[in-house]
């Protein structure tokens, strides 16, 4: 009966360990080890019989109540008579491989079905506006207004175990489709290709969340913004490059996305970048971004149009090409950015060549240089897989204001940031005149928590065209965001 009480030991220690029961070997009769132990007395058998039902009690509360309270085993606890401990034992381990094999088949049956994660964000902005005369007359009187800038919807998931998927929508004015696309992931070759409706890959301010812009606003005139197309594309959060690669639609609405014509409207898009250095010890606290971007546009309904805000989209446009018929054009891009600790420094070049009807080729370019320092010790989070800014600034210290038991006021001061950038958009060219302007902005982020910040925004605008020379206009901003 050795043999056998090691075995009762054994089967309530798996027990235990499997269903996080009581240790129960504190009052366990102990275990015969002397050579002339062969027998266990009637005491200590009722004993173990006692601590088998009572394992046997337990289990089956466990199972019902993760049915829900419905019962899971009929458990009988016989009263009279010597029991077969061996037999017990024996039935309640294979009850416990039934329960496993159970949950690997839930497991796998869940995994069929396609996940969901749902998000949101919202922004609110407010401007205040100044003018001269001369900016009075180029553009009119521009407004102080408040606007929902943004207020987003964002489900997505995993669909099997390689392909996600993504389903976007703005709510600020009326509904707007984003990011609607399946992505099939680990290909041959290609690694990633993404189908529907997202960004073309060009630009890395474009490419870069606006939740992590360290601006209101994108700067460029020239961004290609979101199209229906297919897209092979890197993956890959370890790599020190990224490509991407598609075929797009030129022209389309987007409420929904929509493009119906004869023409043909296509567009080839296509960005690579890369990490000279990349400092893994601190996970990018220290690093060169390079870059590169193209795109050819055939224009299916044969015309284009350039413009461009200052740094706010509550202003008005302050250089503007108008209309250019157009069968085609050639958009370039040049990116570089560099981080040290909490300074970061980054610049883009952008440059357009358009094959007019009436004018031959016509070109056009913009660029900015743009610093930022973080006066809390925080640095920008660089996202591999994409090869831009889009990962979360997590604040060293969330602010908080509270009151402790001794009365005392305790404050967080969340993570701060100045952020410079000067702009420069050339929309002259020999035979048409949209103006040519020079912007500075200066601002402060506040970060509250990684999911809320203030944005306070100053930017001076000067903007010669053909109707007047140095119109300056004056935008004081502020953006109160939040993100989930």
């Amino acid at each position: 009966m050795t043999a056998t009480a090691l075995l009762v030991a054994l089967g309530i220690r798996t027990a235990e360990a499997q269903y996080d029961l009581p240790d129960m070997s504190t009052y366990a009769p102990p275990i015969p080890t002397s050579p002339s132990d062969h027998v266990i007395s009637a005491d200590q058998a009722a004993a173990l019989q006692a601590q088998i039902d009572e394992l046997k009690r337990e289990l089956a509360r466990q199972k019902f109540n993760n049915n829900g309270g419905v019962p899971a085993m009929n458990v009988s606890v016989p009263h009279n008579g010597a029991p077969d401990i061996v037999e017990d034992v024996d039935s309640l381990m294979k009850w416990r491989d039934s329960v496993e094999r159970s949950e690997e088949k839930a497991a796998a049956a869940a995994a069929l079905k396609p996940s969901l994660k749902v998000g949101g964000r919202f922004f609110y902005d407010v401007a205040n506006f100044s003018q001269n005369q001369a900016s009075l007359d180029q553009v009119g009187d521009a407004e102080d207004e408040m606007r929902l800038r943004w207020c987003w919807v964002e489900l997505g998931g995993n669909v099997l175990e390689n392909t996600t998927y993504r389903v976007w929508f703005d709510l600020s004015a009326q509904v707007n489709l984003l990011d609607v696309y399946l992505d099939f992931g680990e290909l041959p070759y290609i690694q990633n290709l993404r189908v529907g409706h997202f960004f073309e890959p060009f630009s890395m301010e474009q490419l870069t969340a606006n939740k992590y812009l360290e601006t209101m606003e994108r700067s460029s005139p020239f961004l290609l913004g979101r199209n229906m197309g297919v897209m092979a594309h890197s993956d890959n959060a370890n790599a020190n490059w990224t490509y991407g690669v598609g075929l797009f639609v030129s022209e389309q609405g987007a409420k929904p996305p929509f493009y119906e014509g004869d023409t043909d409207a296509s567009a080839v898009t296509g960005r690579v970048t890369y990490l000279p250095w990349y400092d893994e010890a601190s996970d990018g606290r220290g690093l060169i971004h390079t870059g590169i971007g193209y795109s050819w546009r055939h224009l299916g309904d044969g015309n284009t149009q350039f413009r461009n805000r200052p740094d706010s989209a509550l202003a008005p446009f302050i250089v503007d090409t108008g209309v250019i018929d157009a069968d085609y054009y050639h958009l370039a891009g040049l990116e570089a950015a560099y981080v040290y600790g909490s300074f970061t420094l980054q610049s883009e070049y952008h440059w357009v060549s358009v094959a007019t009807d009436n004018f031959g080729s016509e070109s056009f370019d913009h660029y900015y240089l743009q610093a930022s320092y973080f006066l809390t010790g925080e640095n920008r989070a660089y996202n591999r897989r994409s090869g831009s800014f889009s990962n979360r600034v997590v604040p060293y210290e969330n602010f908080f204001r509270v009151r402790t038991e001794d009365n005392y006021i305790c404050n967080g001061l969340g993570a701060w940031e100045v952020v410079y950038r000067y702009s420069h958009d050339d929309l002259n060219s020999d035979n048409i005149f949209g103006g040519i302007d020079d912007r500075h902005l200066a601002g402060l982020n506040w970060y509250l928590s990684p999911f809320t910040r203030v944005m306070f925004q100053y930017v001076y605008s000067n903007t010669d065209d053909q109707v007047d020379s140095n119109g300056e206009l004056h935008v004081f901003q502020t953006r109160l965001q939040f993100d989930f």
